[in-house]
């Protein structure tokens, strides 16, 4: 058990980890909240640099959600990679301002 000394992104439930707060620590997880500790990971984290597929923020490497979509059209497989905030709070935030 650790004190946080910055925030990101729980590894299993995504949620943000505010700076001070007390998680779990191991090297093949990363951080984690308390309550998350038995979870499995859901999180994948995006291991470059990339633009949000929502409100076009940069969202830094390792602090974003990965997601992956495949589809197959006449037998040939396309893959569609995108990178989310992992604070849904700030991303909504930021596509109200740019809504007004």
């Amino acid at each position: 058990m650790l004190v946080s000394r910055q925030g990101g992104p729980c590894a299993a439930c995504g949620a943000p980890i505010l700076e001070g707060e007390r998680i779990v620590y191991t090297l093949e997880t990363g951080a984690r909240h308390l309550a998350c500790e038995d979870k499995s990971p859901e999180l994948r984290r995006n291991r470059f640099a990339a633009r949000c597929a929502h409100c076009g923020f940069l969202v830094r490497k390792g602090r974003g959600r990965l997601d992956v979509v495949e589809t197959c059209e006449d037998g040939a497989f396309s893959r569609v990679w995108r990178v989310s905030c992992s604070d849904v709070a700030a991303c909504n935030t930021r596509l109200a301002r740019v809504a007004r």
